[in-house]
């Protein structure tokens, strides 16, 4: 069984595309790093694919979704 993919994990892509790029981008990131069915998870134990995550996050201030654009948020990710 492989490790269990987090929130963190994505915002970790999005860190590395310099904090903002489009939504597209982010999920072909994760694609890339983590394949096309990967399913993240928070900390309560709950599942998302990508779009459910990225709007989990958006919920919770970690990130921003605007015209297609996804930046980071203001709220610190959880460290584990």
């Amino acid at each position: 069984m492989s490790e269990p993919l987090f929130g963190h994990d994505l915002l970790g892509l999005l860190v590395e595309k310099g904090g903002a790029c489009s939504l597209e981008s982010l999920r072909a990131a994760s694609v890339a790093a983590h394949g096309p069915a990967a399913v993240y998870c928070n900390c309560g134990g709950d599942s998302f694919d990508f779009d459910g995550v990225i709007g989990f996050l958006a919920s919770k201030g970690k990130v921003q979704v605007a015209d297609g654009t996804v930046t980071l948020g203001m709220a610190q990710a959880c460290q584990h």
